[in-house]
């Protein structure tokens, strides 16, 4: 190397560059948007318990009350034989799907016999169910008349048996 050859030029060195964001997107956004998911997923987690306990199937003892009361709409004018037969099956179902007995498969006469010494039955309630039958299997089988105030006796008793409140015999006389 020549002393008097003219020194080469350094390469110029530049200036240290601060660091590098790496995420592409600014922070602000992505908060935004963390938050935007969790209201989200709070929203939806309310609506599906929300709906959930809507949709809460109903019990046997208010579906059996439901059938009862469409039937006391439908009571002036009704026929007697379709109105026993609906109202017999109201409470049939609901002794089938609250106790499950067979209530729906046995005559009156089987299914008395058969609740005679269950206990899921106090002695007012058997006495009660006992009368409503026999008046439901006049309505059914005798084809017996019965006017607008039989039938309101019936549902009622009918009401009071599915809701534990039986007084058998009360307003349910049915003419053969």
């Amino acid at each position: 190397m020549n002393p008097a050859a003219p020194a080469p030029t350094p390469v110029p060195i530049h200036d240290i560059v601060g660091p590098v964001w790496f995420f592409p997107w600014p922070v602000w956004v992505v908060v935004c948007v963390g938050l935007g998911a969790l209201l989200l997923l709070g929203v939806l987690i309310w609506g599906l318990r929300s709906f959930l306990a809507r949709k809460k199937p109903p019990t046997a003892k208010e579906r059996a009350l439901a059938a009862l009361e469409s039937l006391r709409n439908s009571v002036a004018g009704a026929d007697p034989y379709a109105f026993g037969i609906t109202v017999s099956d109201a409470i049939r179902n609901y002794i089938h799907d609250q106790h499950g007995l067979q209530a729906t498969t046995q005559t009156s006469l089987e299914f008395l016999e058969g609740i005679r010494t269950n206990p899921v039955f106090s002695d007012n309630e058997k006495a009660g169910l006992s009368a409503f039958l026999e008046k439901t299997d006049l309505l059914k089988y005798a084809r017996a008349e019965a006017g607008e105030s039989e039938m309101i006796g019936l549902l009622e008793t009918a009401g009071r048996l599915v809701r534990a409140e039986v007084q058998p015999g009360k307003n349910t006389e049915v003419a053969p």
